[in-house]
């Protein structure tokens, strides 16, 4: 951990002692209390873009209901062009508006590493609405966060998306891997970029550490990410652990993008 994350993490535990982060809403940060739905103000709760609608059957993003197929734009046009996503089937709690980003936010950039296991009790609420634990459990061998790469890590002093997963993972009860997935290289911000821009920045940044590689022949995985907008960074890993045998390879976000025609 760098001395700049060094002294942030000292100062927010200081700061915690003063004003417990479960005193505040995680989206708004208004005073509130501990006993909220995921610590969220009764007025952010009813905010947010819960996915309880139609979604994707691929990717999991809401459609609105007048869409009328089963897939959004993007997950049609790629089955048409010979492009489909890398991963077999996607899962999402919310689709991504102000709300959901002001939380993001304050997890990656604010700090806000407590937020983490929030949004993995979240998740782990989304899935128990559609399977049984044991379904689960069968589906799924391992849970693993999408990484970030080292400098980044090193400045931000934790992977949000690991944070997600372990909280995630532990209410689910499944193995959970934050090393089997190794980013190689830094990206530019996804943010502005088109798809294909998107697909040629992540292409090539993961790696499988060696020692994992047995374990992911056969297996069953889970991806964690905090929000999905056009799969770049999904597909890209996704298709590196199919490569190298994987079974099956879902994902799991906080947010999802809405319907994008591209």
């Amino acid at each position: 951990m760098s001395k700049e994350s060094w002294i942030r993490k000292i100062g927010n535990e200081l700061l915690d002692l003063v004003y417990p982060p479960g005193l505040y809403c995680i989206c708004c940060g208004k005073i509130t209390d501990d006993s909220r739905t995921y610590r969220l103000c009764n007025d952010c709760m009813k905010s947010m873009n819960w996915i309880t609608g139609r979604r994707c059957i691929k990717c999991g993003r809401p459609l609105a209901e007048t869409d009328p197929g089963e897939m959004c734009f993007g997950c049609a046009r790629g089955e048409t062009a010979g492009a489909a996503h890398g991963f077999d089937k996607g899962h999402a709690c919310a689709g991504y508006g102000a709300c959901e980003q002001a939380v993001i936010f304050a997890l990656k950039y604010g700090g806000r590493a407590d937020i983490g296991d929030t949004l993995g009790e979240i998740l782990f609420d989304r899935m128990m609405s559609e399977y049984e634990a044991d379904e689960l459990a069968a589906m799924y061998d391992v849970v693993v966060p999408v990484p970030v790469y080292a400098e980044k890590l090193k400045k931000r002093g934790f992977n949000h998306a690991e944070l997600i997963g372990r909280g995630f993972a532990k209410r689910a009860g499944l193995r959970f891997d934050p090393g089997m997935l190794v980013r190689t290289r830094e990206t530019v911000a996804m943010k502005g970029l088109g798809p294909d821009e998107r697909r040629a920045n992540i292409r090539g940044a993961f790696e499988i550490r060696n020692s994992r590689l047995p374990l992911v022949e056969g297996a069953g995985i889970l991806l964690i990410d905090d929000i999905f907008t056009t799969g770049s960074t999904i597909d890209e890993t996704a298709s590196l652990l199919k490569a190298h045998g994987a079974k099956r390879v879902d994902f799991l976000a906080f947010a999802a993008a809405g319907d994008m025609v591209i």
